[in-house]
């Protein structure tokens, strides 16, 4: 009689585990992601694209999940001279800046999560860029609609830790109007449906 309600038991624990699992695939399509370059006179701001990415919900937190950052995506918004435009483009993605041609995606893999409120989460992820992984913080709101589910937040990252430092008043004298801030920011939305 022990026996049968020990496996009852590990039964009903392993179909609870399993509804309390969720797993869900990021729709890129519809999905979007803004980063903000500051300089001492101004700033510059684009979007980059999600290549792919999926996660796991399990009670109400975020436990895993991998997204791919399609830096060849990269696009700057605030520049309408196309001349200037490409100009900017051609040097974010040179070796000063994100070496786009030997490092042609990036990546943020998420560890764990903390429930901050209802709808709430501390994020702990690995952000790889230039082949670079670096722990980061972060807080999302999550709007759950049925099988679906948006993340929402924005990040702070310091771009010397991933050896991109052209223009950093953190390493270089005498720069003056021409510095750049060794912060930007990352704005996303990310949209995924329940797998």
């Amino acid at each position: 009689m022990k026996k049968i309600a020990l496996s009852l038991l590990v039964v009903i624990v392993t179909a609870l585990s399993s509804i309390a699992q969720e797993n869900y695939k990021v729709n890129t399509e519809i999905s979007s992601v803004e980063w903000i370059g500051r300089k001492v006179t101004g700033q510059h701001n684009g979007v980059i694209e999600l290549k792919n990415g999926s996660y796991t919900f399990e009670n109400d937190l975020i436990t895993k999940g991998e997204f791919v950052i399609d830096m060849q995506s990269i696009k700057i918004e605030d520049i309408e001279d196309e001349g200037q435009n490409e100009k900017l483009r051609n040097h974010l993605i040179s070796p000063d800046f994100f070496a786009v041609k030997k490092h042609p995606t990036g990546k943020l893999t998420v560890i764990k999560s903390e429930k901050l409120a209802a709808d709430q989460l501390k994020v702990f992820a690995d952000l790889e860029i230039k082949g670079i992984s670096k722990r980061i913080e972060f807080e999302v709101t999550l709007l759950k609609d049925g099988i679906k589910m948006v993340a929402v937040g924005k990040v702070d990252i310091n771009r010397t830790e991933y050896d991109i430092r052209y223009g950093s008043g953190s390493f270089f004298d005498n720069l003056g109007d021409k510095a750049i801030k060794d912060f930007f920011t990352i704005k996303f939305k990310v949209a995924a449906i329940q797998q």
